[in-house]
C-alpha cells in the first residue's frame, strides 16, 4: 500500500488476486520438479523465485529500491524459467511458468487501476 493510503482490505485482495494465482502456479510448478525431475538445476530454478517472493516482501516497506531491484531479477528468473522448462519440461512446467510471468505483469498492472 502506498503511504498515506487507509488500509481497505477489499481493495487490497483484488490488486492481488493476479499473485494469488502466481503463487498456486510456482508452487505447482515446484512440487513437479521435486516430483519428476530432481536436478539440481531445475530444483534451484523452481525454489529462487518462491524464495525472492518472501525476500521482496520483507523489503517491500523497509527498502523500497531493494524491493525495485529483487523484483527485477525476480521478473528476469520467470521469464527464464518459462522458456528453459518450455523446452527441458517435465511436463506442466513451462505453462505455469508462463502463467507466473503473465499473472506477475496482470498483478503489477491492478496496482495501478485499483489504488
Amino acid at each position: 500500500m502506498h503511504r498515506g493510503v487507509p488500509f481497505n482490505p477489499h481493495l487490497f485482495f483484488l490488486a492481488h488476486i493476479f499473485f494469488l494465482v502466481v503463487f498456486v502456479a510456482l508452487v505447482w510448478a515446484l512440487v513437479v520438479v521435486i516430483k519428476k525431475r530432481r536436478e539440481p538445476k531445475a530444483l534451484i530454478l523452481s525454489i529462487l523465485p518462491m524464495a525472492l517472493i518472501f525476500i521482496t516482501t520483507y523489503f517491500a516497506t523497509r527498502v523500497p529500491i531493494a524491493h525495485q531491484v529483487i523484483n527485477i531479477f525476480y521478473n528476469a528468473i520467470l521469464i527464464f524459467n518459462a522458456v528453459y522448462f518450455w523446452k527441458t519440461g517435465p511436463s506442466p512446467t513451462g505453462p505455469l511458468y508462463l502463467a507466473s510471468v503473465i499473472g506477475t505483469a496482470l498483478d503489477f498492472a491492478m496496482h495501478f487501476v485499483i489504488m
